[in-house]
């Protein structure tokens, strides 16, 4: 795994050289001057392929004809017209982080914005580090589980789960969740991630053509204070069942990925 600070002008620079109008799981505003002072967006585009230039990732000049180097146009081209992206997004604060790792061809290449400002591009050892990469940044725990616990239920059943956690009744969140089939343990491990996760996101992994999304899967991740992650998934779609289920970063990482490798092993 390789990864690279790169400035948002850099970015921009590179996807309107692509003709990309916005990128998967970002859009077009995180690449563009935010404020008034930070200049016109000629001026951001100059300034990103000077960038580019001075940290060798353009060569030749503007007389013979400027290129991106081998690495950073496969880059450029898993980010503008991915087969499959990852999007992971975790809550911080009042707000999310994502990151996004985009597949092409071999190429995974990740995108996450950092607190300075600048972007991390890192490219990543194929499907499964990529996922592993995505399942770390969402908080799944790195000790395996010591439960298969599996809850099959549905979205209504799910919301009102979720609301009897909110509101403290641990209790009754218990007893429905045994009634669903959960030993006590998990029960309770369950009610306890649904009340007061320590770490919470989701992972998507979203299907593409032409640089739009075709299909998606979502992964709701929880993490609770004794360490239990838990995954929250539809199987088919979010009108049929649900399945809540312990789960680890290994766990979770293997789900996703073979879940992209049998989607591309489809024919067509």
């Amino acid at each position: 795994m390789t990864a690279i600070d790169v400035h948002p002008s850099e970015l921009a620079y590179a996807f309107s050289y692509a003709r990309a109008e916005a990128i998967i799981g970002w859009g077009s505003a995180p690449f563009l001057p935010a404020r008034p002072e930070d200049g016109d967006p000629a001026d951001w585009l100059a300034a990103g392929e000077a960038r580019m230039l001075a940290a060798g990732r353009l060569v030749g000049s503007s007389e013979t004809g400027l290129n991106f180097t081998e690495a950073m146009t496969q880059a450029i081209l898993a980010l503008v017209d991915p087969g499959i992206v990852l999007v992971a997004q975790r809550k911080a604060g009042d707000g999310l982080r994502t990151l996004t790792v985009h597949l092409r061809d071999g190429a995974a290449v990740g995108l996450t914005r950092q607190t300075d400002g600048q972007f991390a591009l890192t490219r990543y050892d194929g499907l499964t580090a990529a996922a592993v990469a995505c399942a770390a940044f969402v908080g799944a725990t790195l000790a395996p589980a010591d439960s298969r616990a599996r809850i099959e239920t549905d979205q209504a059943t799910l919301s009102a789960l979720n609301r009897d956690a909110d509101a403290g009744d641990d209790d009754k969140a218990v007893a429905a969740l045994m009634a669903l089939g959960a030993a006590e343990p998990d029960a309770r491990s369950a009610a306890q991630v649904l009340a007061a996760p320590i770490a919470a996101g989701v992972v998507s992994v979203l299907y593409c053509a032409g640089n739009v999304v075709a299909d998606a899967q979502t992964f709701s991740v929880m993490t609770n204070a004794q360490d239990h992650t838990w995954v929250v998934f539809p199987p088919a779609s979010l009108d049929g069942p649900m399945v809540m289920e312990r789960s680890s970063l290994s766990a979770l990482a293997a789900r996703v990925t073979v879940g992209m490798a049998a989607r591309m092993a489809q024919p067509g």
